[in-house]
């Protein structure tokens, strides 16, 4: 490598700049060639910013529908258009806050998960809730930490979920049969989801117009959260439920000193190298002795995995050991997409 990689670190409110600042600034020191600089993406003319940078390492704080969609935006025109190596790449990212995404991508990868089903049809998802087994754990595409979470018991809870769901698919539905404004409010006015789409309304809010849930696992006190970046470096800790609660996310009940499984521990790592993934937190439950998946996010806090007591490190996809001593994750992302600058460079060259 003759000229140093030029990084980009995107600004952000969240501290992950000034760690992945202070990661690089060690490389440096152990004479790795590369410079770097804070650009804020955020402005008006980031697009010129960024152009003179080999790499773009970018975690900004955007939860939520509308931030993290922005957040895709650009990491896809720095991929696709800009031609820059950014991580966390768009095959990390595009399914952030959608757990529907996400079901598509575990159902075409054959990942083991609680049974899931998502419809976005009135009537295909009433037959399916006809046919479920209940209790059942209904959830919102997006939100963390356990938020828009719920476990229902009963059918009829089931169905007013999804008559709430489907307010405003019902109420389009009912428009196009015409007549007077007026007379269909009048017609509508005994249906309970008439009135929650009335409320929608008044909140400006559109109604989900998607049904989402998993089956219930059963016996679990506690969580796994598998946190895997690149297809090496992982931390692994528990996180316990909520008192009375079924949920362990966002629970803050963690638990550092339980034993990890290996089993999943490796199943992670070759599902990030599988799937292309520069980090990825798992979310783990288990059936007996079969683990599944609950979530996925690429979006965490980096106070837990520096807390734990170390990582696993994977060599040659074969020995897995144990690095102990507190590491921020930042550090081994840097490390990761030096990697992945190194690689591109390289095939570059061998292109050229």
């Amino acid at each position: 490598m003759t000229e140093p990689i030029r990084i980009a670190v995107g600004a952000s409110d969240n501290a992950w700049d000034q760690r992945f600042a202070a990661a690089l600034d060690e490389q440096a020191a152990q004479g790795y060639p590369l410079r770097y600089d804070v650009v804020n993406l955020d402005r008006h003319d980031w697009i010129e910013r960024v152009r003179p940078y080999d790499v773009v390492l970018w975690k900004p704080n955007c939860m939520g529908i509308s931030a993290s969609a922005h957040f895709k935006e650009r990491v896809y025109v720095l991929e696709r258009h800009l031609g820059k190596l950014v991580v966390p790449n768009y095959k990390t990212i595009w399914h952030f806050e959608s757990k529907a995404a996400q079901s598509f991508l575990f159902l075409l990868e054959s990942v083991p998960t609680p049974q899931t089903t998502v419809s976005f049809d009135r009537q295909d998802a009433l037959a399916q809730l006809r046919q479920a087994k209940m209790p059942l754990v209904f959830k919102r595409s997006e939100g963390a930490a356990s938020e828009h979470v719920r476990l229902v018991a009963a059918p009829g809870g089931a169905r007013r979920l999804l008559e709430r769901a489907f307010c405003g698919n019902r109420y389009r539905a009912e428009r196009l049969r015409g007549g007077p404004l007026w007379k269909t409010a009048l017609r509508l006015a005994v249906r309970p989801w008439f009135w929650r789409f009335l409320w929608n309304r008044w909140l400006d809010r559109d109604a989900d117009g998607y049904l989402y849930w998993q089956e219930f696992v059963t016996g679990n006190e506690a969580d796994l959260r598998i946190t895997v970046i690149g297809d090496q470096c992982a931390y692994g800790f528990w996180r316990r439920n909520r008192p009375g609660d079924f949920r362990a996310s966002g629970s803050g009940r963690i638990d550092f000193e339980r034993p990890i499984p290996e089993e999943p521990l490796r199943y992670c790592l070759e599902l990030n190298r599988r799937l292309d993934f520069d980090s990825m937190a798992y979310d783990i439950l288990f059936q007996g002795p079969r683990f599944v998946i609950n979530e996925m996010s690429y979006g965490y806090l980096d106070s837990a995995p520096y807390r734990s007591r170390g990582f696993y490190r994977l060599h040659d996809r074969k020995q897995l050991t144990f690095v102990a001593g507190h590491v921020w994750p930042q550090a081994l992302w840097v490390e990761w997409a030096l990697r992945r600058a190194e690689r591109l460079q390289a095939a570059r060259g061998a292109g050229s």
